[in-house]
């Protein structure tokens, strides 16, 4: 984009300047990059925002984006407003053992050192609203990792579109995100109204009927209006988080409201607005329980059981820990949580990583198993099979060679301490 065509967004005189390089080749870059977003996507202005959760990590920023970031850091270039990092592909720690290949540890470990300089909040995770700042009610932000921001659009009434890898260190750097999409109010409204006709019990079902909804609606411009069967206790935050996760890992869902519970869907006429409904669905047992065991059988040995995709919360890992109990995983067959560092420290503390050890399960701390490089852990552990409450899981090492099943909090543990599917 040449600096008129730039000009035809309605810009301050602080982001002319930056757009005509005044304020040095990173923030032109910054803002450049912005406004080409803006004028494709119809944004008339760039709009301030609060924080910015950066989706940047090797496998998705690559070589050239690892490049990219240490070449704005040399020029200079600094985060403006608060700033995290969502997961990374590598636990620094534990990575080895796993065989994650040293080129991809190395990377990720250049491009941390670099976003340290640039100024970030270097976390790691992909669960930030629950453990570093929530999101609050009508602010807008910058967030690159996509359940995150789902449930930042969704569950706290945030706004924010999806801003990955190099678009989030630009609103980093800018302090600006184009102001279109979920920024705007008319995007928000429900499009589909989801009717739930039966009861939902703990992470798993949520976690299934967000990919049940996200297959059905597959576009990120619908939003679903979920309305639950009658009695249908309040979900917990851990249960909508799961749900958004899935949505947006199976549909690109990056909004949704559930009615009477999330802050702009008082009732379902609050919730759709004047938006036209596109559609009317309804989700009964059956549905959802299709979506369950799907390529495992009774039986079927067990080599993996993963709670992951998103990172656990403090609260998740004390009810896999109480659901556990005494009873130890069995030979042949790994338990793996993933979590970020405050959740590990806070383990440390409370004695929980050691019992956790003590059964034979193990932590992965900064990363979701996910982006782990999947294809050489499943080659190092000589890992076929894998259970986990996650369908965001479920969806993605499907494509990486393994035999995926989603299964509850209470069949997963069972599976890892029998060594088989129960």
């Amino acid at each position: 984009m040449n600096f008129s065509e730039a000009m035809s967004l309605q810009l301050s005189s602080e982001q002319r300047a930056m757009a005509r390089g005044e304020a040095g080749p990173a923030a032109a870059w910054a803002i450049q990059q912005q406004l080409s977003v803006g004028q494709a996507l119809g944004a008339t202005r760039l709009r301030p925002i609060r924080s910015v959760h950066a989706g940047a990590e090797i496998g998705t920023m690559g070589e050239a984006g690892l490049e990219l970031v240490e070449w704005l850091v040399e020029q200079g270039a600094r985060s403006t407003v608060p700033t995290s990092t969502a997961a990374c592909s590598v636990d620094f720690a534990r990575a080895a053992g796993y065989g994650v290949p040293l080129q991809q540890i190395e990377r990720e470990r250049r491009l941390h050192r670099a976003l340290e300089r640039f100024g970030v909040i270097d976390v790691a995770t992909c669960i930030n609203y629950q453990t570093l700042t929530p999101p609050r009610y009508g602010e807008h932000l910058a967030w690159g990792d996509t359940g995150a921001v789902a449930f930042a659009n969704g569950v706290a009434g945030a706004r924010s579109n999806y801003e990955g890898g190099p678009a989030s260190i630009a609103a980093a750097i800018t302090g600006l995100a184009p102001d279109y999409g979920y920024h705007q109010a008319e995007a928000r409204l429900a499009s589909d109204v989801i009717e739930v006709r039966c009861r939902l019990d703990g992470t798993a079902d949520w976690s299934a009927l967000g990919a049940w909804v996200g297959t059905q609606l597959a576009d990120y411009w619908r939003v679903p209006a979920i309305v639950l069967d009658d009695g249908q206790p309040q979900p917990s935050i851990d249960e909508l988080k799961h749900f958004a996760a899935a949505a947006a890992s199976f549909g690109s869902i990056a909004m949704f409201h559930v009615v009477g519970i999330t802050p702009d869907a008082a009732t379902l006429d609050a919730a759709c607005g004047n938006r036209p409904r596109q559609a009317q669905h309804t989700v009964t047992r059956q549905a959802l329980q299709g979506l369950f065991s799907q390529s495992l059988a009774s039986g079927d040995k067990v080599d993996l059981v993963v709670f992951s995709a998103p990172q656990l919360s403090l609260g998740e890992v004390q009810r896999v820990l109480s659901r556990l109990g005494d009873r130890a995983v069995a030979a042949g067959t790994r338990l793996i949580l993933t979590v970020n560092a405050q959740v590990e420290a806070e383990m440390r503390r409370l004695g929980w990583l050691e019992r956790l050890e003590r059964a034979g399960g193990g932590l992965l701390t900064g990363t979701c198993f996910y982006v782990m490089a999947p294809r050489d852990v499943r080659r190092h552990l000589g890992a076929t099979t894998l259970l986990t409450p996650s369908a965001k899981l479920v969806n993605i090492l499907s494509g990486a060679g393994y035999r995926t099943a989603l299964a509850t909090l209470d069949t997963c543990l069972d599976a890892a301490v029998l060594g088989y599917l129960p």
